[in-house]
């Protein structure tokens, strides 16, 4: 009898642990967003997604090469096919910004104070965990080092 009452407990107790855990995770953009923000964060993400691939076809031989090359860094990369651009390729670029621009504003202005304060604690967890994550990171790498140093001592 006495075991029942403990498994019981137990059991009550993990049920009620995974019901509060559920409750305190991070709201996902969909129980941030109203279905019509999700429809124009979609729109906005297929937009992009366009505006990159008609600029690829865009692109000539040698400016493909300058993005293929993998001697320069990300950064030289950049600049390097910036120098390049035809006036044309340039005005797409400005209009695919502006276009992208408009979106954000139509989307910025139906999102409720609320949401906003969501958004911020979001962000706000996000950050702290990336800052966790990095730590535990950092204490794994001097303790691996640590490891090493012992074992050469040892060895």
């Amino acid at each position: 009898m006495k075991t029942i009452k403990k498994t019981s407990l137990i059991v009550a107790i993990l049920i009620v642990q995974i019901a509060l855990a559920q409750d305190n995770e991070l709201k996902g953009k969909g129980q941030i967003y109203t279905p019509e923000q999700l429809e124009m964060l979609k729109a906005q993400k297929e937009a992009v997604l366009q505006n990159r691939e008609e600029f690829k076809a865009s692109l000539s031989d040698e400016q493909l090469a300058i993005l293929e090359n993998k001697e320069l860094n990300r950064k030289e990369r950049q600049e390097a096919l910036r120098a390049t651009f035809t006036d044309a390729q340039k005005d797409l670029l400005a209009a695919r910004k502006a276009e992208i621009k408009v979106l954000k504003e139509e989307l910025r202005a139906t999102i409720t104070d609320e949401q906003r304060q969501a958004l911020r604690q979001r962000r706000k967890q996000m950050k702290n965990r990336l800052r966790n994550m990095k730590e535990r990171k950092e204490q794994f790498e001097e303790r691996k080092q640590n490891w090493k140093e012992r074992k050469k001592k040892n060895g």
